[in-house]
């Protein structure tokens, strides 16, 4: 009878184990490609959940926001990396803001759920990329069109209507194609999200990986094995 107790115990526990594994697998985002190598460099980008106006003419206000967004997730703050707004005003260009100038290097760049957007900074400002920039900071994604305040051309320079005028431009969160910062114009005093980059990341050693949920399922019945033993030479 106590046998029987314990493995019902240790099973649900197990269930419990995965079940919270697997919760906690879907809501976190990813920081480190899974095609990448031990010293390669890339970059991580994500679509902020909050959204604000444009009303502000200082970037430093929109790379607050973004920065405040990537801080509410463990994973992204533990990087301690930079985080920078896609977007211009009047004084700064956006290539200049996230240090994306076409000449600078070929540093790939993934969405915070393992997806590359595209493979340098060439490819970014080509006018497509290779998946819509729609993963939002806890790595689940967004469901349909999205106005997203991004004050640039699809260059990668200002608009007219640059953030901080008295309208903004905003790009199109479900595009792939230059649509994606350059859409149409809307009054700054509306509410809408905004993308956010980081810094140049280096894919370091992995740590020891914890016990999977299978190995403490091994580990627990392998514990049950001992005990009815002991019991039987009683």
């Amino acid at each position: 009878m106590f046998l029987l107790k314990s493995i019902s115990a240790c099973a649900m526990l197990t269930l419990a184990v995965l079940g919270m594994t697997a919760s906690s697998v879907v809501s976190a985002p990813i920081t480190v490609p899974s095609d990448l190598s031990v010293g390669e460099q890339y970059r991580l980008v994500f679509l902020t959940t909050a959204g604000r106006n444009s009303t502000s003419s200082n970037i430093a206000d929109y790379n607050a926001f973004v920065t405040a967004s990537a801080n509410t997730q463990t994973e992204l703050a533990a990087l301690g990396t930079t985080w920078t707004a896609i977007a211009s005003t009047a004084t700064v260009n956006v290539i200049d803001n996230t240090s994306t100038s076409i000449g600078i290097g070929g540093i790939p760049i993934y969405l915070v759920n393992d997806t590359r957007l595209v493979d340098n900074y060439a490819d970014l400002w080509d006018g497509t990329l290779d998946a819509p920039l729609n993963v939002f900071e806890d790595g689940t994604s967004n469901v349909g069109s999205e106005a997203v305040w991004t004050g640039t051309s699809i260059s990668g320079t200002a608009t007219a209507t640059a953030l901080g005028s008295g309208s903004g431009t905003i790009g199109n969160g479900a595009s792939t194609s230059n649509t994606w910062t350059n859409d149409t114009t809307l009054s700054n005093f509306f509410s809408r999200r905004l993308y956010a980059i980081s810094d140049v990341i280096t894919v370091e050693a992995a740590a020891v990986p914890a016990p999977a949920p299978i190995g403490l399922l091994i580990l627990g019945l392998a514990g049950l094995t001992v005990i009815r033993r002991k019991r039987a030479a009683r």
